[in-house]
């Protein structure tokens, strides 16, 4: 049975709670059981050797250049220790579990490569308080200050914001810029930083960049990959990012945050937690606490592959909390050769503060969930007990093209909607305020037991 309710503070309690103990179940999650392991199992800790086999845990490796240089083999694990931090990307094989050993905090896989808080790496410009990096930066999309990347649940870090302009003397446009403002010549790897009063080295003690990269890396055809226990953030790519033709992709009990904010192709800033660009055969992410990624929490896309087909199949999303992100799930196959999109399953996922995060600062029409355009054949994707609370403009977007009726179905979803919010933008300039909420949930999406909550 459906229910409208207008939200109290008790209510809101409730969510809250719910949100509490699904971060708890992801900040507590267990060692993977290594009896499954079937192959070799590889340590890593910070204070490894890169000379030792990494066979035990008393002959760890230590960095992950060495991970990247191992032969690993399907059945393999390499695991990391918990409490430490691991600075680079990972790029990672076919049939491998990378995962966590021992006790304490997940371990940290940092794209930010070291910390910038030296007074010998920045050097003053032509113009005043702008600062230039004397190390050669790749696409910058993120600076943080005095944040250490090992904090968890730190909504609030101290940030940077990027100028984007593309014209000789780009820098220039840091003249008129705010404090921590920041602007990277991308062809000449040139950061620099509007930093009032100090030398950036000098007036902080810790300054992480986040540059053009990914944290985990799967080239096309890499599959049955297993992520897990892991802390990955700061950078300014994708925190997972599996490319083309991905078979059997699982990510689990990871915390994701503080990514994204790099150029694409010169053009627009990007940056998902978890994204697979391409087909996708069998792909599972659960159990994960995503918060403040410039673009979104957890996708599946694919566009403008004319000379492919792309499928998309088997996809489970579930029991993930994603906090502040401009999207919480996106999906979109469109204006490839051919594409098929079928057996997609999002549920029970805790959606909340979408367009509230540090990359939506002068975005506009914020969606929570959004479908953009559907394949030429779309079936059973299924949407279902999922919680979306306060978008800062529409809960669902869909673009001009829509599925056949049908091939979109929905069950049991909360929604939590600002009183001055519309609730979608359905179709080719399709807005659906608040007050026609239940009658599109209703007749539109033919939802059952759904609860819809006005939040004044």
């Amino acid at each position: 049975m459906s229910r409208s309710l207008v939200a109290n503070s008790a209510l809101l309690a409730q969510y809250q709670a719910k949100a509490d103990a699904m971060k708890e179940s992801c900040l507590k999650s267990g060692n993977t059981d290594l009896s499954s392991i079937t192959g070799t199992c590889y340590y890593i800790s910070e204070n490894g050797d890169d000379a030792n086999d990494g066979l035990t845990p008393a002959t760890p490796i230590r960095t992950l250049e060495r991970v990247n240089a191992l032969s690993l083999q399907s059945g393999d694990a390499v695991l990391f220790r918990r409490g430490d931090m691991f600075r680079g990307t990972v790029v990672a094989c076919s049939g491998v579990l990378y995962s966590a050993y021992g006790e304490g905090a997940k371990p940290v896989i940092c794209a930010s490569v070291r910390n910038y808080a030296d007074p010998a790496l920045w050097v003053e410009s032509a113009l005043p308080d702008v600062w230039r990096c004397t190390l050669p930066m790749n696409n910058v999309g993120l600076l943080t200050f005095d944040h250490d990347p090992r904090t968890v649940g730190k909504y609030d870090a101290r940030l940077g914001w990027l100028q984007v302009g593309h014209v000789p003397d780009g820098y220039r446009h840091l003249e008129q810029a705010e404090d921590l403002d920041f602007w990277c010549d991308v062809e000449m790897q040139t950061l620099y930083l509007k930093c009032v009063g100090l030398n950036p080295g000098e007036r902080f003690k810790q300054i992480e960049i986040a540059e053009n990269v990914h944290a985990f890396k799967l080239w096309n055809g890499v599959g049955q990959v297993t992520i897990d226990n892991l802390h990955i953030t700061l950078c300014g790519g994708h925190g997972v990012s599996a490319m083309w033709d991905v078979y059997g992709l699982e990510v689990r009990n990871c915390i994701f945050d503080y990514i994204g904010g790099s150029l694409w192709r010169y053009l627009i800033r990007y940056g998902n937690a978890v994204e697979i660009f391409g087909s996708c055969h069998g792909y599972h992410v659960y159990n994960n606490w995503i918060y403040q990624i410039y673009d979104t929490g957890i996708t599946h896309q694919c566009n403008d592959c004319k000379e492919m087909d792309v499928t998309q199949e088997n996809v489970e999303y579930h029991d993930n909390l994603i906090e502040y992100c401009f999207w919480s799930i996106e999906y979109y196959n469109q204006r490839n050769r051919f594409g098929i999109t079928r057996n997609i399953y999002v549920h029970d996922n805790f959606c909340r503060f979408g367009g509230e995060g540090w990359g939506c600062r002068i975005r506009k029409e914020i969606p929570m969930y959004s479908f953009a355009e559907p394949a030429q054949i779309t079936e059973n994707y299924r949407t279902e007990n999922n919680i979306f609370e306060t978008a800062s403009r529409y809960v669902y977007h869909h673009s001009y093209y829509l599925e056949p009726e049908g091939a979109l179905s929905f069950r049991g979803n909360t929604y939590l909607v600002h009183a001055g919010c519309d609730f979608a933008l359905w179709g080719k300039d399709n807005v659906i305020p608040l007050s026609g909420a239940a009658d599109f949930l209703e007749k539109v999406l033919r939802e059952k037991d759904y609860t819809l909550i006005t939040v004044e």
